[in-house]
């Protein structure tokens, strides 16, 4: 046997015991970037950042040509709009600060799902084609109360 022969393992276990270290200590580096954005995840998670969030989506849905033109117009095209609008009802509820904040929030709300309740009975929602012709006189009111109520919940947020 060779003085070699028993120092090739060894030289193996060492070397794999070098390169697990390495391994390990390369993660290492990496944390304090992922607690960076650990932090920047609990921030924008905060009831803060999360009403910031809701204000924000209200105030782009306030400028749409649904929100802003003629409601026995435009209502064909607002599908979308609708449902993005009531979606945002549920985040509008939990963002909501305070009692004040709270109940307005919650009355402006329910007139926003009211409204798409009705744009959705009068089949206003639909795409042409598919169902019964929706009746501007059921639809334009609708909407007018949908905008109505979106800007009440904008308001309700201060804005």
């Amino acid at each position: 046997m060779s003085a070699r022969g028993p120092v090739g393992p060894r030289l193996r276990l060492f070397l794999g015991g070098l390169a697990a270290v390495a391994a390990l200590t390369a993660g290492c580096s990496q944390t304090p970037q992922d607690s960076t954005t650990s932090a920047q995840a609990a921030r924008d998670s905060s009831p803060t950042a999360q009403r910031a969030d809701v204000v924000d989506k209200l105030t782009v849905f306030a400028k749409d040509e649904c929100a802003t033109q003629d409601a026995t117009q435009v209502y064909p095209q607002c599908a979308r709009f609708v449902r993005e609008v009531a979606n945002a009802t549920v985040a509008a509820r939990a963002a909501a600060h305070g009692p004040a904040e709270q109940g307005a929030v919650t009355a402006a709300a329910n007139s926003v799902d009211g409204s798409v309740d009705r744009l959705t009975r009068g089949g206003c929602l639909l795409p042409p084609g598919q169902g019964p012709a929706s009746d501007p006189t059921v639809c334009g009111p609708a909407l007018t109360s949908l905008q109505d109520a979106l800007r009440a919940l904008k308001s309700a947020f201060g804005s």
